[in-house]
């Protein structure tokens, strides 16, 4: 755990350097990154913020963080593209969501996007443009993996309406207590010392449960083995 809290802190600290770069910069002169897919997901456009600075409920994953990987194998690019992210987002909230809702516009096939491959839902605020972008565009289909449980089930609590284009997991890990009250589809990883539950194996490519139309399903558990 020694090593992998030097890699942590040694992330943040990159992180740290990259925020304040474009901290200098105003909202116009940042570009953001808004992938069109990758090998892990397939053909799906997505976007992305920094793991660990952007997760509210990343106390018990954070030392196994895939993205944390990632992002120390490339920090030239993926600790990047991740900070751009968020510093726009800090600096003007309204021009993210509308950056992404313009690429969103653009897109003529595999009308499919993703919300944080890395990073979590940040706020209220920010779930609720999630829900007002899915309302605007019923042609795409949007999901999210999250364990802002809190955030998802107070929307819900207080009568707001998620739209059925727009799919939300929530993520267990060990360790976190989970409350879905509401039901929401259940996501979560195995560990290598876990035997194999009763559910949907996810094949890490989400082609393929494009293709079949199988995903994740209300009620039902979807894992993924430790990676």
């Amino acid at each position: 755990m020694a090593y992998k809290k030097e890699t942590l802190k040694k992330m943040l600290e990159i992180m740290g350097d990259t925020s304040r770069k474009y901290g200098r910069m105003e909202p116009d002169q940042i570009r953001e990154c808004i992938s069109s897919g990758n090998r892990k997901i397939g053909r799906v456009m997505n976007v992305s913020l920094p793991p660990v600075l952007s997760c509210g409920q990343c106390k018990e994953c954070k030392y196994l963080c895939y993205d944390v990987k990632a992002c120390m194998q490339y920090p030239g690019t993926v600790i990047d593209a991740r900070i751009r992210n968020w510093a726009l987002l800090k600096k003007d909230r309204a021009e993210y969501f509308r950056r992404i809702e313009q690429k969103i516009a653009r897109r003529r096939r595999n009308k499919y996007f993703r919300w944080h491959v890395a990073g979590d839902i940040v706020d209220r605020d920010y779930f609720e443009n999630m829900v007002a972008i899915a309302e605007r565009h019923p042609d795409f289909i949007f999901w999210t993996y999250t364990k802002m449980y809190s955030v998802v089930n107070g929307f819900v609590s207080d009568g707001g309406r998620i739209p059925s284009n727009l799919h939300i997991m929530f993520s267990e890990w060990r360790g976190l207590p989970m409350v879905n009250p509401y039901g929401f589809p259940e996501f979560r990883v195995v560990f290598k010392d876990e035997a194999r539950p009763t559910g949907h194996y996810c094949p890490g490519n989400c082609d393929v449960c494009k293709a079949t139309g199988r995903g994740c399903l209300a009620g039902e558990t979807t894992y993924c083995l430790e990676h």
